[in-house]
């Protein structure tokens, strides 16, 4: 079969990361960590806030860039949410060298979550790419910068299968902003509507996909309220065949759009 005749040939199938096709792991492993390795790191330069301070702290900074990159599409810098923690402590985060020492641990913690790929995410990846899609990753970054997310994607065998990868930290805005999903349809000289977004959150992957212009897919694994008039699915192994009838369907009539408040 020519690569033409392919089903998917053409079409970009742009995933979601956390929650799409890997799980979040142990997050709790990864809070305990960050805040003990802070502390060791704050104890060092003889400050000393008690555990529980700390931990709201950076538990109430954390939920704050969280809720604006997902309300408004802003990209939080990674050394501001560090900073604010230390000003938050009364900390003065010009001491020789300890932003860069809390930077590196709270950049890092992810990977004590040990994140897994969920099931089927691998095998529904590799039948797209031998449908003829072009693979393409498209993850929102807040803590963890886009370098440790290429490590731990290249850890748990992923990062080859993409044909391109799109973080938030690289492009300076978050989903659902549309410049996400147009910067994707421009690096992959592919109109929008030829780009399916498949993930797991109605605002950032759903909403943002189909302010865009593109094609949204819905991973709804506990089959909760979905969008009216947009596909979703439950089990990876349903998405390739899922998006070869979608294809098919787009070719006779364009997939809805409906409006994200529908």
């Amino acid at each position: 079969m020519t690569s033409s005749a392919l089903p998917l040939s053409g079409w970009t199938v742009s995933l979601d990361l956390w929650g799409t096709l890997i799980t979040g792991g142990d997050r709790q492993a990864a809070a305990d960590w960050r805040l003990t390795e802070f502390r060791r790191v704050l104890d060092a330069y003889g400050h000393h806030p008690s555990p529980e301070k700390l931990s709201t702290i950076v538990r109430r900074t954390r939920e704050k860039v969280a809720h604006q990159q997902r309300t408004t599409g802003a990209q939080p810098d990674v050394e501001a949410q560090v900073g604010a923690v230390l000003d938050e402590l009364g900390i003065d985060r010009d001491e020789p060298d300890l932003l860069k020492l809390l930077l590196a641990v709270h950049t890092h913690a992810v990977l004590r979550a040990c994140p897994q790929p969920i099931p089927g995410a691998v095998a529904a990846l590799d039948a797209i790419k031998a449908a003829g899609g072009r693979l393409v990753l498209t993850s929102n970054s807040l803590a963890t910068p886009p370098d440790v997310h290429r490590l731990l994607l290249s850890d748990l065998g992923l990062l080859d299968r993409f044909d391109d990868v799109l973080f938030s930290g690289d492009l300076g805005v978050a989903k659902p902003r549309p410049e996400v999903f147009t910067a994707g349809a421009a690096r992959a000289g592919m109109p929008l509507d030829r780009i399916v977004h498949v993930g797991d959150d109605p605002l950032t992957d759903v909403d943002g996909a189909l302010g865009a212009g593109c094609h949204a897919v819905h991973y709804n694994p506990r089959r909760k309220a979905a969008r009216p008039h947009v596909p979703d699915y439950a089990d990876h192994a349903e998405l390739p065949a899922l998006l070869v009838s979608l294809h098919g369907a787009a070719a006779a009539e364009p997939i809805s759009r409906s409006a994200s408040n529908d």
